[in-house]
């Protein structure tokens, strides 16, 4: 049974004074940056700073408004879904301490704790900076997670290993001042095998590895995607390039970043994602201007050290050359059976991976340690987290895959299934956030477990196919790209409201051939594995030899489809049925659309507070008192934020509100002066005016800057940004 968050909120209060003895010296940007989180949240609970504000800040650190009122679901970072046996410790402390005592994963590799108090925060945040987590950025209008294939560095097939440079990519983009006020979030994943363990066609931004020959030697590069996406509008990535050569992932990376922040829709939230751009644009024109950008920017520093850094293990590599050399205990039947189902080819000989199956992406704090305590036995310390929300072990040696079966054994998770139809892929839905309809993990449960009983003789007609059932359209679930995918929705009759869900059929994500499910019917929630037993009878009486699902349902067509599953769309009376007004999960509640309540998806762009040219030639008057005063590299300074207070006017038509002064200048810069808006007009205004913040200047450069800002807010008080 999955984890039901409503069932754990009695929680004791976390030990705050030992959490703090347990730290070390935090670097002083994060403990800086953490100390300001820590005092805003003060001046918030105290009423002096406004709610918008303080979710634009808590956002970008990862900390997201949750369902239930007065608590916080705490998103945390896992860069390429690379996770040591440490850090999953301090992930089982932290939702102990500060949690509701699990740990849920999600489909972009992020991990999430659910009932924080918000003035805990920023301890939380410490205790996990401890181990090098980081929830910078899980939030808000940024650079999201970006994940990685769950199996780099180890897949039997892959290129190369790719794992190491979305850590790059990762460290290189994580704080950038350019990339921290986008219109709207911004995804980014990498893939390095042969199949497509990414989804790469639905992110802003997939690489895909390839080599090539390039002058005699063999070259690492990218098959790049880019503008692709779910929610309510998906739109599958286009093609960029068959090879970017690995030396230019800065280059292009920053270049599709400051087209999407400068020319992006930002007034209509819904609209203000890349692959809306790309459509409002035009695919050419958006290529002209990235191709622009891109010889702006230049080389970036970016030298592929990172292909030196394969994450083998420590210990001399096992001389094991198959099963058949196995402990003869190997003819286990349960262990058979969790082998075929669980352990995946190696790159290298001796070396198995292994699937551990979480369902719908719960486990308990207690689970997670004992896991963790696993991976260091027998996975070198390590564990990856994929996108179907389970985790794996890269480094099992063959000759010790017994006694790990064992170990998983005895913490209840040898549940074989783990990229199977019974491996349900489900966001948190109606259970904890703000914008669920009904419950995902609810109907997720109900359907996994139904292949135990009325599906279960389909269970190896349907093994291949993905389930994945989303709690509202945004699609974090990824339903639209499964074999079978569901989103809820809701029925009103005879008066009372009732669970359903939305029923997609044919998504699939390889991206030579990525489509998105087809819209079939919306059913009742209760009569969901029914509408699953239709399909997959229909299937099996039906299908050719050999044709997968969606070749089968493509074939026979959405009609014959609809017809077929048309019985089950009718809502029976409250006095026959009861239980089909009730949502899974949810029996003992009435089931009702929450209405006025607003989800967090989208962020915060602007402040309550307008700014005004006023307080611009405050600052400046501040700074000329200085120059009178002989205080000249205080008066530039003074001069550097009025001039920074001036540029946030313009801004903030375009609903730009930025956190810092570095970061609205070079907002000014790319929204206005690279656009051409300024006509040449303030060119490199950003980098010039960083130099008032470093410099110590004599007496005749500081009156050149104060002059110099002075004109700025001038120009800026007459400047339209429309």
């Amino acid at each position: 049974m999955s984890v039901n968050p409503v069932e754990t909120v009695a929680l004791k209060p976390p030990m705050l004074a030992d959490v703090e003895a347990l730290l070390p010296t935090l670097p002083d940007d994060v403990e800086n940056e953490l100390a300001n989180y820590e005092a805003q949240i003060r001046k918030y609970l105290a009423g002096e700073i406004g709610e918008t504000k303080m979710q634009k800040l808590r956002l970008h650190f990862g900390t997201y408004a949750q369902r239930q009122e007065g608590v916080q679901m705490q998103r945390i970072k896992i860069p390429g879904g690379f996770l040591s046996a440490e850090q999953l410790t301090r992930l089982a402390d932290a939702a102990d301490r500060f949690g509701s005592n699990f740990i849920h994963f999600t489909t972009r590799e992020d991990a999430q704790l659910y009932y924080v108090r918000l003035e805990e925060a920023p301890a939380l945040l410490r205790f996990l900076a401890a181990v090098g987590i980081t929830t910078r950025e899980a939030c808000g209008n940024t650079v999201r997670n970006i994940t990685a294939c769950y199996r780099a560095g180890v897949s039997h097939n892959e290129a190369f290993n790719v794992l190491p440079y979305a850590e790059a990519l990762f460290r290189f983009l994580v704080r950038h001042k350019q990339h921290q006020n986008l219109g709207r979030k911004f995804k980014i994943t990498f893939e390095g095998c042969a199949e497509d363990h990414s989804a790469l066609r639905i992110h802003d931004l997939g690489f895909w590895a390839v080599n090539r020959i390039v002058d005699g030697q063999l070259k690492r590069g990218f098959k790049v995607y880019m503008g692709g996406g779910l929610g309510g509008a998906p739109h599958l990535a286009h093609l960029y390039t068959e090879f970017l050569p690995v030396e230019e992932l800065f280059n292009l990376t920053t270049a599709v970043l400051r087209v999407f922040d400068r020319y992006g829709e930002r007034k209509s939230r819904m609209k203000a994602r890349m692959k809306f751009l790309i459509q409002t644009m035009g695919w050419e024109a958006f290529l002209e201007a990235l191709e622009n950008e891109r010889e702006l920017i230049g080389a970036l520093a970016f030298k592929d050290e990172v292909a030196k850094r394969e994450p083998l293990p420590a210990e001399p590599l096992s001389r094991s050359r198959g099963l058949a050399q196995l402990d003869p205990r190997t003819e286990d039947r349960g262990f058979r059976h969790w082998v075929r189902a669980a352990v995946v080819a190696h790159k290298v000989a001796g070396f198995r991976g292994v699937q551990v199956r979480i369902k719908l992406g719960d486990i308990t704090a207690e689970r997670a340690r004992q896991l963790a305590d696993v991976a260091q036995q027998f996975s070198a310390g390590q564990l990856r987290v994929s996108i179907e929300q389970n985790l794996y072990l890269p480094w099992a040696r063959e000759e010790e895959l017994f006694d790990l079966y064992l170990a998983l054994k005895k913490i209840s998770l040898v549940e074989i299934g783990a990229g199977t139809v019974t491996d349900v892929t489900t966001c948190p839905g109606s259970d904890t956030c703000r914008l669920g309809i009904a419950s995902a993990k609810g109907l997720g449960s109900a359907i996994s477990e139904a292949f135990d009983g009325a599906l279960a003789k389909f269970s190896e007609l349907a093994r291949p196919l993905r389930v994945k059932i989303s709690g509202c359209p945004n699609g974090c679930a990824q339903h639209a790209i499964a074999d079978i995918g569901f989103h809820a929705a809701a029925f009103s009759h005879q008066g009372r409201t009732v669970p359903a869900h939305l029923l997609f059929v044919g998504g699939q994500t390889n991206p030579d051939s990525a489509q998105f499910g087809r819209l079939i019917g919306k059913f009742p929630a209760r009569r969901s594995v029914q509408v699953i037993e239709t399909l997959l009878q229909l299937y099996q009486e039906e299908g050719r030899a050999a044709e997968d699902f969606n070749a089968f349902a493509a074939r026979v067509g959405d009609e014959r489809l609809k017809a077929a599953l048309e019985p089950l769309r009718a809502v029976p009376d409250f006095a026959d049925d009861p239980t089909s007004y009730q949502d899974y999960g949810h029996e003992n509640e009435r089931f009702a659309i929450r209405q006025g309540v607003k989800g967090e998806c989208a962020g915060a762009t602007v402040a309550e507070a307008i700014p005004t040219i006023e307080q611009a030639k405050e600052g400046l008057a501040q700074a000329e008192a200085l120059l009178y005063h002989k205080e000249y590299e205080q008066a530039q300074r003074a001069a550097y934020e009025a001039a920074a207070a001036a540029a946030r006017v313009p801004l903030y038509e375009r609903l730009v509100d930025p956190f810092t002064s570095e970061e609205a200048l070079w907002e000014f810069e790319n929204l206005f002066v690279l656009s051409g808006l300024t006509h040449g007009a303030w060119a490199n205004l950003a980098a010039r005016f960083a130099e008032w913040q470093v410099s110590v200047a004599p007496e005749n450069v500081a009156q050149e800057r104060v002059a110099e800002a002075r004109e700025f807010v001038r120009y800026c008080a007459t400047f339209s940004a429309t």
